[in-house]
């Protein structure tokens, strides 16, 4: 077996086969940010194998897990928006950018929270596998129409290759054909 740096051929494409892996940089992710807000450790296998289930759980046609992260999401972008709104109007009256720089991120948060809770909504009103999709056809046609000419004696010239009323009458067997 070929080697690199010391490390096999093999365990390097293993290597960047989980770089890629979302579950594996998601779970990565949420190790980090975990440990840093204080919750605790995670183990690497575990956090894995917790997000591999919810991919699972949502590739399955349940998205309440989705649904709740969404749920949360909102509320969290809710108080970010509610504090720096609060903390904006308490530096309105200073010198510097500072209320400006809060009011703005308060509605960036608000701008998300909306987004989210759209999202949120789409997936309530998603249809279930059970609901019959009808394909739909639409026939488009397409019909150009001129602007009608006129003789110097002021009667109508049909457009080219168009028939009169009269030449249908004659077709249809001076029948008269009414449409609507």
């Amino acid at each position: 077996m070929e080697r690199i740096d010391g490390a096999s051929v093999a365990r390097l494409k293993e290597i960047a086969a989980q770089a890629v892996d979302p579950c594996v940089t998601s779970s990565a992710v949420v190790a980090a940010f975990w440990g840093d807000a204080g919750g605790g450790t995670i183990d690497p296998q575990s956090g894995y194998e917790a997000v591999q289930a919810q991919v699972k759980q949502v590739r399955d046609g349940g998205l309440s897990g989705a649904e709740a992260t969404l749920v949360g999401q909102a509320i969290a972008l809710n108080v970010i928006f509610a504090e720096m709104a609060r903390r904006g109007e308490a530096a309105l009256n200073m010198p510097g950018n500072a209320a400006e720089r809060y009011l703005r991120l308060a509605m960036k948060a608000q701008a998300q929270c909306r987004a989210t809770l759209h999202e949120l909504g789409d997936l309530a009103n998603r249809p279930t596998k059970d609901d019959e999709v009808t394909p739909r056809i639409t026939r488009i046609e397409r019909v150009i129409v001129y602007p009608p000419r006129y003789d110097e004696e002021g009667r109508r010239i049909p457009p080219e290759g168009a028939e009169s009323a009269d030449d249908r009458t004659a077709r249809n067997g001076a029948r008269e054909v009414r449409y609507g």
